[in-house]
C-alpha cells in the first residue's frame, strides 16, 4: 500500500465542498481520462506508463457567478519520468499535492469562484494568471511557476502551477486594469536527480558539471506573498500593456554549508521584481507581438573553486514573435528570445546571455480530424536544439489518439543538449466523458 502524504484531505474536501455548494445549481461536470505510454532513447526503454484522471465541475451559482473545481490524479507505475516520490518542498503552505508514495500524485488544479460584472470580474481561489503572450517562451508570464517534469514539452496550460490568489479585471474607459494578490508562495517543480528530464546542465546544478557528484541537498520551505499589476489599452491598431510584479523568485538559489561534518547544498529563495511592457498588432496576414521585461537586482549564483556565492545583477529579457497563415492552410509561428544578465561576472553560474529561437508549424487535415504540429527550438550559444513532432487523430468527438516524438541534440552543458540521450516516443489516448 502506497502512503498518502499531505494534501490529500485538502483536495477531497475542496472538491466535496464545491460539489455541495453546486448541488442546487446548474452543473456542468466532466471526467477526462488520459493514458500515456512512453518509450525513451535508442534502447527503447519503457519510461512512462502514465494514467491521468481529471474530474471537473463548473457550477452556475447565480447571476454572473460561477464556481469551478478540477482535480488531477496522475499515476505512473514506471516511476521514471518523475523518479521516486514527487517533490513538494517547492510548494507554499496549503498548495502541496497529495503524494501517493512513488506511484503518483493527487492535486487541485483549479478551485475558484468567479463573479462577473459589465466592466470586469473578480476571481478568488486556486487559478492560473497568464500575462505573457509568447508561445512556449517566458518573458512576462511570471506569476505562476512551472512543473518541469516534462521539461518544456507539455503545454504551458498543463505544466503551469495554479496558485491560491485573488484576481481582479476591470475596464474604465479605454484602460483595462488587472490586479493579482498571491499569498501562495509555490515555486518551480524541479525533477529529482534520477528523473528522465533531470536538469543536468551546470546552470541548473549551481555550476557543477554534468555527471559530477553533488553534495546532499535540502530545500528551504518557501513562504511569502506576491502581487502584480497589469495596465493595458488599445492605441490605434496596437494592444499595449505595462506590467509590474513582486514576489518570491520561482527559481532556487544554492549555498554550501557543513552539517555534522557532512557537506550540504541548501536550496533557498529570494524575492524579485519584474517590470515589463508588451505590444501586439497585425499587418495584413501577419500578426506580431513583442515583450520586454527588466528585473533589477535579481539574485544570481556565482561559483568559484569550492565556493558558491550570490550577487545582485540586473536582468533584461526580450522576445518577439510572428504568426502567419502560410500556404495550404498551414499556421506558422516564429519567435526569438534574448535573455541577458548585465555586467555579469565570469563565474556566473548561468550563461550571461541566452538566445533561443523557435519555429512552430501546425496543419489540420480531413476536416480537422487529423492534426500535425512540428516544433523546433534552437539555442544559439552552444548550438544545441530540440525537435518535437506531434500527430493527433480524433477517433470521435470525445476520444483523441496522439503520437509525440521528441529529439534532442547538442552539447551536454546546453539548454537542450543536456537531454541528448533522452529522445522519446509517447503514445497517448485521451477520452472525455
Amino acid at each position: 500500500m502506497h502512503a498518502i502524504r499531505q494534501g490529500a484531505a485538502g483536495s477531497v474536501i475542496v472538491f466535496a465542498i464545491m460539489g455541495w455548494r453546486a448541488a442546487s445549481a446548474d452543473i456542468d461536470a466532466s471526467l477526462a481520462a488520459e493514458i500515456n505510454l512512453g518509450f525513451g532513447d535508442t534502447r527503447g526503454q519503457n519510461v512512462q506508463q502514465t494514467i491521468e484522471l481529471i474530474p471537473s465541475i463548473a457550477a452556475d451559482l447565480g447571476p454572473n457567478r460561477e464556481a469551478v473545481v478540477s482535480l488531477r490524479l496522475r499515476l505512473d507505475p514506471a516511476n521514471t519520468i518523475e523518479a521516486g516520490e514527487a517533490p513538494t518542498a517547492n510548494f507554499g503552505s496549503g498548495s502541496q499535492p497529495a503524494v501517493l508514495g512513488e506511484l503518483g500524485t493527487l492535486e487541485v488544479r483549479d478551485a475558484y469562484i468567479e463573479q462577473r460584472w459589465q466592466r470586469g470580474l473578480v476571481r478568488l481561489g486556486k487559478q492560473q494568471i497568464v500575462w505573457g503572450r509568447l508561445d512556449g517562451l517566458k518573458v512576462l508570464d511570471v506569476v505562476n511557476p512551472m512543473d518541469f517534469r516534462e521539461f518544456v514539452l507539455d503545454d504551458f496550460a498543463d505544466s503551469r502551477l495554479s496558485l491560491w490568489s485573488l484576481y481582479a479585471d476591470m475596464t474604465t474607459g479605454p484602460w483595462r486594469t488587472e490586479l493579482a494578490l498571491i499569498p501562495d508562495a509555490s515555486g518551480h517543480t524541479i525533477p529529482a536527480a534520477d528523473s528522465w528530464f533531470n536538469l543536468a546542465a551546470p546552470r541548473f546544478r549551481f555550476g557543477a558539471a554534468p555527471g559530477s557528484q553533488a553534495p546532499n541537498a535540502v530545500t528551504s520551505r518557501r513562504s511569502g506573498a506576491g502581487a502584480g499589476l497589469r495596465l493595458s489599452r488599445r492605441v490605434k491598431s496596437l494592444d499595449i500593456a505595462a506590467l509590474a510584479y513582486t514576489g518570491l523568485d520561482h527559481e532556487p538559489l544554492g549555498r554550501l554549508s557543513v552539517r555534522g561534518n557532512i557537506p550540504m547544498l541548501e536550496q533557498y529563495y529570494e524575492r524579485r521584481e519584474v517590470y515589463g511592457i508588451s505590444i501586439e498588432g497585425a499587418a495584413g496576414p501577419l500578426a506580431y507581438r513583442a515583450e520586454v521585461s527588466v528585473q533589477p537586482d535579481r539574485i544570481f549564483n556565482v561559483a568559484g573553486a569550492g565556493t558558491l556565492a550570490a550577487e545582485s545583477l540586473d536582468q533584461v529579457v526580450a522576445g518577439i514573435g510572428f504568426d502567419v497563415d502560410g500556404p495550404w492552410n498551414t499556421f506558422i509561428n516564429v519567435q526569438h528570445l534574448q535573455d541577458r544578465v548585465r555586467q555579469a561576472p565570469s563565474d556566473l553560474v548561468r550563461p550571461a546571455t541566452d538566445r533561443v529561437s523557435t519555429v512552430f508549424v501546425r496543419r489540420q487535415f480531413a476536416y480537422e480530424t487529423l492534426g500535425v504540429t512540428a516544433r523546433w527550438y534552437y539555442s544559439h550559444e552552444l548550438g544545441d536544439q530540440m525537435a518535437a513532432l506531434t500527430v493527433n487523430y480524433a477517433l470521435s468527438d470525445a476520444t483523441r489518439f496522439t503520437i509525440d516524438i521528441n529529439r534532442f541534440r547538442g552539447d551536454r552543458t546546453g539548454l537542450f543538449g543536456q537531454f541528448a540521450d533522452r529522445d522519446r516516443i509517447t503514445l497517448r489516448i485521451a477520452h472525455t466523458f
